[in-house]
């Protein structure tokens, strides 16, 4: 496969869309489920079957260091998730997937972090796929 992310030639960076992480994230989820042991992370095996997976389902060229450093992007998300939740005052909403603030502590925190905005007080994207693969420790020892 050639490494051009399916760009048609050049070495043009793949662009994760919201739809292919979904798909990427559900296909490690799989992974898990059919037994998967990920303490140490994933093997090359499974980074280039998710990536023959993604590849035939959206019609492009991805590799498994592709795969591998898409999902070291959701686990870094991860761990600033994993942050959030102990800001003091923060709310969970278990339905939803929000970690809330109230709009003083919100702002106060926004203003010193703001790329923390993408997290907090918005649904959480592919938070039930992250918990599965990152949630209890699992797929994170290999990542770094």
């Amino acid at each position: 496969m050639a490494v051009d992310g399916g760009h048609g030639g050049g070495n043009h960076p793949l662009r994760w869309t919201s739809p292919m992480s979904g798909f990427m994230l559900r296909r490690f989820v799989e992974l898990i489920a059919g037994g998967v042991k990920t303490e140490k992370g994933f093997k090359e095996v499974h980074l280039n079957q998710v990536a023959k997976n993604c590849s035939e389902h959206f019609g492009l060229s991805i590799i498994g260091t592709q795969v591998y450093n898409h999902l070291r992007k959701w686990r870094a998300r991860w761990v600033k998730i994993s942050k959030l939740w102990d800001i003091s005052g923060s709310l969970w909403d278990d339905n939803n997937y929000v970690i809330s603030l109230e709009e003083e502590n919100y702002l106060g925190h926004i203003k010193d972090h703001p790329k923390d905005v993408e997290y907090l007080n918005v649904p959480l994207e592919n938070y039930v796929q992250m918990l599965a693969i990152f949630g209890s420790g699992i797929a994170t020892e290999g990542m770094q």
